[in-house]
């Protein structure tokens, strides 16, 4: 690419990610992911305040989607918060459907624990299928009592073999696997690439090559050990305060007090009598630590359970999910973008017909995209109340995208490079 724009059949590689935080492992995903593409640059779709583990970010959107566009990332676009807050699978669509649509984007680069593809195709291959016999043994694991992860691991290994189940007891690996499962279900053109991760594994630290999993990160700095953490970051935007769920329960339980058993069934995320959990776990829990273990069992992972309050908390039943699912991909929301991006906006917006959204007062109410893009405004300005951010000097019609310049320093004062 020169400075003068990119070519009209410039290649790109898509990445999905939280960045929540932004670390040393992302930054070898962006410069592995190109080195193994070829591509002209990187596109990123993000989760918006609120992740894939029904938990808020770290910190908010913009500030990671700054720390991205530093270091490598050309654009980040956000995912929608009902994408960006379902199940590994419901997370995968969401994403893939959005860079499938974007004919500019060639390939699609996920991290992996060995960074082989086969074996992940393979998994996902018996994932989509789903024979009557792998339908059978999930429904019995079901049955006596099992998570739906471990009923289907098992189930996988019943039909694939002991190697392919322990691809599942990877988190990268479960959403590789889901990545590949939606490129096939809908006839992706995406080409596929899978990155070996280094260094530590996702919930530990290593710090002969200052590389850590995120959770070990987010571990660090929500007990206040900034300095530490900074060791396997290359960049963090200290926000007032980092956001945990705990934050969020007042607001939870006042939210599903006022729902009826019969309004708590409909949320997407319930089933198997989990709104029961809830309403009886309402009348002795005090914070969300005691809510949450009155709710998680065997069955009930601790995700599963976090996701479904914060479902609650929004109102997404599975109607209304249905209804804004329909219309996606409706829209590109912009977060950052790099010089670089600029030319690959221009780019997209002379290969597709997506509106691109850098300005929400310009936006139309009556347009498809209207209550799916509501949902992530109102989102936002939830975390920003809870955050004790000025909701309104903070509101998503008054912040605009960040954009780095070439030249501009890498990283602001609270950096740390390898």
């Amino acid at each position: 690419m020169s400075d003068g724009g990119l070519a009209a059949d410039a290649g790109l590689v898509g990445i999905v990610a939280e960045y929540n935080p932004f670390h040393h492992g992302h930054r070898f995903h962006i410069a592995r992911s190109l080195e193994l593409t070829g591509a002209a640059g990187v596109v990123a779709v993000m989760s918006g305040d609120f992740v894939q583990r029904g938990e808020p970010a770290l910190i908010d959107k913009w500030r990671r989607a700054r720390i991205a566009v530093r270091h490598g990332v050309d654009l980040v676009l956000e995912l929608p918060f009902l994408y960006a807050t379902g199940s590994a699978e419901c997370f995968a669509s969401g994403a893939v459907r959005l860079f499938d649509a974007l004919p500019c984007v060639t390939h699609l680069a996920f991290g992996c624990e060995e960074g082989i593809l086969s074996p992940l195709a393979e998994a996902a291959r018996v994932l989509v299928s789903e024979s009557p016999a792998f339908k059978e043994t999930l429904r019995a694991e079901l049955k006596a009592g099992r998570s739906f992860p471990r009923a289907r691991a098992e189930a996988l290994r019943r039909e694939a073999g002991e190697a392919a189940a322990r691809l599942l007891d990877h988190p990268n690996n479960i959403l590789a696997v889901e990545y590949l499962k939606q490129c096939l279900r809908i006839g992706s053109r995406l080409v596929p690439v899978a990155v070996k991760r280094v260094g530590a594994g996702y919930f530990e630290a290593d710090p002969r090559v200052r590389v850590a999993g995120a959770a070990a990160i987010r571990r660090l700095l929500l007990s206040r050990e900034e300095e530490e953490a900074l060791f396997y970051m290359p960049e963090w935007e200290r926000a007032s305060a980092v956001q945990s769920l705990d934050l969020y329960f007042t607001l939870i339980a006042a939210v599903a007090r006022l729902r009826s058993g019969a309004e708590l069934r409909a949320i997407v995320s319930a089933s198997e009598g989990l709104e029961n959990r809830l309403l009886r776990a309402l009348d002795s829990a005090f914070d969300m630590p005691s809510l949450l273990a009155a709710i998680k069992t065997a069955r009930y992972t601790r995700t599963r359970v976090c996701r479904f309050l914060l479902h609650t908390l929004f109102g997404i039943t599975r109607e209304r999910f249905a209804a804004l699912d329909a219309v996606w991909p409706c829209y590109l929301r912009v977060l950052a973008l790099s010089e670089r991006g600029g030319d690959i906006l221009r780019l997209i917006k002379a290969r597709t017909d997506i509106p691109i959204i850098t300005n929400l007062r310009k936006q139309r109410s009556d347009e498809p995209a209207a209550k799916l893009l509501a949902l992530d405004i109102l989102a936002a300005d939830l975390y920003n109340l809870v955050g004790g951010a000025a909701s309104r000097a903070d509101s998503d019609y008054r912040t605009r995208p960040f954009v780095h310049a070439r030249g501009a320093a890498a990283a602001p004062p609270f950096a740390s490079e390898p």
